[in-house]
């Protein structure tokens, strides 16, 4: 659905973002550069190399992945009642959240939510612009405009 059919944000996004990859693969270039330019032994190149691998693969694993993005109806005020579709370690799941900022930058949009439900918690989502169409980049620019 676009905005202008519903006059409401309803944002399927992809799981995976290549600008997310190149951010991450260029952090771990400049960490590896890094590494050999300090001329370290090898117990502590392997040290870096554990610590890089469990911190990667807690990221990876340990934070939901954003599947869908809807704004409450027109009705309610535009920081209540989002829903979120997220994929957990538990399967995909429906949380209802209160929006407390939205950040936009050139390549993502970064939105902070208090999760109602399923449980109190805050969340941080962040979209990369390959991860929408076009149209939808342009309605949540407007929304981080707005908000």
């Amino acid at each position: 659905m676009t905005l202008a059919n519903s006059l409401r944000i309803d944002t399927a996004i992809q799981p995976a973002s290549y600008l997310r990859l190149l951010l991450y693969s260029g952090l771990t270039a400049v960490t590896v550069v890094l590494a050999w330019l300090a001329s370290l032994l090898l117990w502590q190149y392997v040290l870096i190399l554990i610590v890089t691998a469990a911190v990667t693969i807690y990221l990876t694993l340990s934070r939901p992945i954003l599947l869908h993005l809807s704004q409450p109806p027109l009705s309610q005020r535009i920081d209540q009642h989002w829903q979120i579709l997220l994929r957990t370690g538990r399967g995909d799941e429906l949380w209802l959240a209160q929006l407390i900022a939205v950040s936009r930058y050139r390549w993502a949009i970064s939105f902070e939510f208090n999760v109602i439900e399923p449980r109190l918690r805050s969340l941080s989502v962040t979209i990369f612009r390959d991860q929408v169409s076009p149209e939808q980049w342009r309605e949540l620019n407007i929304l981080a405009r707005v908000y």
